[in-house]
């Protein structure tokens, strides 16, 4: 499926900052193009390329794990098979890539962002929409009620080194060019 053209700049900062308002005045850039073919898990996971989601089983989405609901520990253990254990700290460590899991209150995981690699600030997949840069997790928080229809707040961080991140990426990347998804 051919990916759909760029949108303007105000109309996609119109609709960001309308589902997200912390996005208003907080700095975010956008970082690509519109592409419905992967969401955020996949983006914090360091791929583009197929949806990572626990609940829409194969072939819709790929999940590491025989575990599928939409709670935190679920993406915890996934996201160790790539490397990552919990960790307290939000800041940039040098050495470290880390990733964030946005949830409701009631631990059903709704985001993943994952840190830029240079502590600039967070990477995001907006859905289906754009991947973007926005400076701190809050953000894009929001109510973290079950009902509510955005992403929650930030309930754990994950990290691993980063030589770790260069071998799992890398061996991501061959499988890929291999077709051996």
């Amino acid at each position: 499926m051919p990916k759909p053209p760029a949108r303007p700049d105000a109309v996609l900062r119109a609709d960001l900052e309308s589902l997200f308002p912390n996005l208003i005045g907080s700095g975010w850039v956008p970082k690509s193009d519109l592409d419905p073919g992967y969401k955020c898990i996949a983006w914090a996971a360091s791929e583009s390329h197929r949806n990572w989601w626990p609940i829409d089983n194969p072939p819709f989405c790929y999940w590491p794990t025989d575990v599928f609901n939409d709670r935190v520990d679920t993406f915890v253990e996934a996201f160790g098979k790539l490397g990552y254990k919990k960790c307290d700290n939000r800041e940039f460590e040098i050495g470290y890539q880390k990733v964030a899991i946005y949830a409701t209150a009631a631990g059903r995981v709704k985001h993943m962002a994952r840190q830029h690699a240079f502590g600039k600030g967070w990477l995001s997949k907006m859905g289906e929409l754009e991947d973007i840069l926005h400076p701190r997790l809050g953000d894009i928080e929001g109510d973290p009620s079950p009902l509510a229809t955005g992403y929650g707040e930030v309930t754990q961080i994950l990290k691993r080194n980063w030589l770790i991140a260069i071998i799992v990426i890398t061996w991501q990347r061959i499988r890929k060019l291999l077709g051996l998804w």
